[in-house]
């Protein structure tokens, strides 16, 4: 049901307030209540406390001082006592807040490595000139918020993940009274540094040097609008748009703006037998049976398996697209950070022509629903070129299909604990059993196949308006290195194609 309500653990607890002239905790002569977790479908969790409901975000640290004793911190609250005389009951309540909680301490979860290698990326000035350079981008941001005056002028205003922080300026520009600029890496030197540098930014930009999760009193109270760009490869990679949705969570007014506000994943299947080959035969070096005496055939498969767990990311020829795309939206005034913790986006497509269907085509759309106006961040393969481009998740075995025949299946990205997702894709001809799949794609690890093939793909006007810019992307090696590859075994599959009889 769509309102349905989940309970969590519960405990009978006794409120309790700390005596700073005895340096010991006291009962505040509160009736003994139930404090509980609960959940509403769709919704985040929160904390029930007596007849009081308490938004989980709210909850800033949970110390154990004994079996029977817990001390929470609360954003509006202060500290609080609760103590409670059911050791198991306590016990058990303590261990879910804490499971619960992790989705507001994200960067405790993360592996170290990978956290470090994220901030430096950032901290780095020819990465932020990279995305500056995007034009598409940076002009559509700007132009959201210009273009809505109403939701900046006079307004206070938090950057997440501001990064040079373009966004901040452009939130000033339209006339936001405060902008809080908040950035974990080294480059919020350089937010004050371009602050101080002119003069309309000086009073107007505060800078915050820490992940949002650990924010405690450098933001004062809720602010009426969030800015952010926490956009990764096809929406999710990198895992910031958790850190977008804590920071609406914690810092925004009710009925307060987002920008962007709507988020929108594209899915359609594809035809191009040169990608497909291209990948089939990255294994060559390995089919050396005599390299300086050595037989390096037993590696060919497992090199074949590498590289088709790598996702394709480059800009795709529109024409390569054999049915129209499914939607999913994603609404980040209302979702949960749970509900990413697994995305399913099930599919049933027509095809549109005879072909072998190499596999999925993927990209996003964000959107800017203002007050003024609204304006659309498009990255599909018929837009300009973004340094987002596409991406492409490919079969091993592709399916051979006729016109009017139907493809079925999922696509299911399961969060990882290194920023990222893994991806699965399932496809099968609908009325028949054939089928084929990819059990694990690494979105970590894509190839960036713009750089790496000379048969990539260039949107019309995408390559002049690069060359026009001094500073393009960095190499396809680089940019894989600086986000960090992960690898991973894959099952073995077998080789060939998948064909269904002619209907």
């Amino acid at each position: 049901a769509p309102n349905a309500t989940a309970d969590g653990a519960e405990v009978l607890v006794t409120p309790c307030s700390f005596d700073s002239s005895e340096l010991r905790w006291t009962p505040t002569g509160e009736a003994a209540a139930k404090v509980k977790l609960s959940k509403q479908s769709g919704k985040n969790w929160r904390l029930v406390m007596g007849n009081t409901d308490i938004a989980l975000s709210e909850v800033r640290t949970v110390s154990i001082l004994g079996p029977k004793f817990l001390v929470l911190e609360l954003a509006s609250k202060g500290q609080v006592g609760l103590r409670s005389d059911d050791e198991a009951a306590m016990k058990a309540f303590t261990q879910e807040l804490s499971k619960r909680r992790a989705d507001y301490e994200r960067f405790e979860q993360y592996e170290q490595g990978s956290v470090q290698s994220y901030f430096q990326y950032y901290a780095k000035l020819s990465n932020q000139q990279n995305m500056l350079q995007d034009g598409v981008r940076t002009a559509t941001y700007r132009r959201a918020i210009i273009e809505n005056p109403d939701d900046f002028r006079g307004k206070r205003a938090l950057d997440l993940g501001a990064g040079s922080g373009i966004l901040s300026f452009f939130a000033a520009q339209a006339g936001a009274e405060k902008v809080y600029a908040v950035e974990a890496s080294s480059m919020a030197e350089v937010v004050r540094l371009l602050a101080d540098g002119n003069d309309f930014l000086t009073n107007k930009i505060e800078v915050v040097n820490r992940p949002v999760e650990t924010i405690t009193n450098e933001v004062d109270g809720k602010v009426d609008v969030l800015v952010s760009e926490p956009i990764g490869t096809f929406l999710f990679n990198e895992r910031m748009i958790e850190s977008y949705l804590v920071a609406r969570d914690r810092f925004l007014k009710p009925g307060g703006k987002m920008f962007p506000n709507v988020g929108t994943l594209c899915i359609a299947p594809f035809s191009d037998a040169m990608l497909h080959w291209e990948q089939q035969n990255k294994n060559t070096f390995w089919k050396n049976n005599s390299f300086y005496g050595i037989d390096l055939t037993p590696a060919t498969e497992r090199c074949l398996k590498e590289h088709f767990r790598q996702p394709i990311v480059d800009y795709i020829n529109p024409e390569c697209l054999v049915s129209k795309a499914v939607e999913k939206r994603f609404d980040f005034a209302t979702i949960s950070v749970e509900s990413l913790h697994t995305i399913e986006m099930p599919f049933d497509f027509e095809i549109s022509q005879p072909c072998l269907v190499h596999g999925m085509a993927g990209w996003f759309d964000a959107f800017f629903e203002g007050t003024n106006s609204t304006v659309l961040l498009s990255t599909a393969p018929w837009c300009p070129g973004t340094h987002w481009y596409q991406i492409r998740f490919l079969l091993e075995v592709p399916l051979a299909v006729n016109a009017g025949q139907r493809i079925e299946g999922t696509l299911k990205m399961e969060a990882n604990n290194v920023q990222s997702y893994y991806v699965k894709l399932f496809m099968r001809i609908k009325g028949t059993d054939i089928s084929s799949e990819a059990s694990c794609i690494d979105l970590k690890d894509p190839e960036y196949r713009f750089y790496s093939s000379t048969n990539s793909y260039c949107p019309p006007g995408t390559g002049q308006n690069a060359a026009q810019q001094p500073g393009s992307p960095q190499p396809a090696a680089q940019y894989q290195q600086a986000h960090f590859v992960q690898t991973q075994a894959v099952p073995m599959g077998q080789g060939g194609m998948a064909m269904a009889p002619s209907q």
